[in-house]
């Protein structure tokens, strides 16, 4: 799953959603505000009225109407001019990778490992050489004499 951004993305609910409903249409041209997404591809929101908040994952976006996915155990419903806002969420930064993190091979990667993103390295524990991405299913042995 790929999560898509934007700067100050934001809506106000067109009409009132209950807490079934995974379709919401928001203000007339609203959506553009929004990240466009494609096939594997979300964004996070959070919809906020009075002292009610509710995270959700957009799944789809077309126009001003979104597929969503509702978090929470017990989805609460919204009326019309409910404020969406797309925002960073600690669901999506959990899915980044750390730098020091990394993967352990026991075999060179050269030619059979798909990186996880460009420029990743590995560390082959039988050799003790590390292996830097550098495209598609090559990578270079880094500190390597060529």
């Amino acid at each position: 799953m790929t999560f898509k951004f934007s700067n100050n993305g934001e809506g106000w609910l067109d009409s009132a959603i209950g807490t079934g409903d995974t379709s919401i249409t928001l203000e007339s041209g609203d959506g553009a505000t929004l990240p466009p997404i494609g096939a594997g591809e979300t964004f996070e929101a959070v919809i906020v009225e009075g002292s009610k908040s509710e995270w959700i994952t957009v799944t789809a976006l077309a126009g001003d109407q979104l597929t969503v996915t509702r978090h929470p155990t017990a989805p609460q419903s919204f009326g019309a001019g409910a404020h969406l806002m797309h925002t960073m969420s600690g669901n999506m930064l959990n899915s980044f990778l750390q730098k020091g993190d990394y993967r352990t091979v026991t075999s060179d990667p050269d030619g059979s490992l798909a990186a996880e993103y460009f420029g990743e390295e590995v560390f082959q524990s039988v050799t003790g050489r590390w292996w830097k991405h550098t495209t598609g299913t090559v990578w270079q042995e880094m500190n390597a004499q060529t």
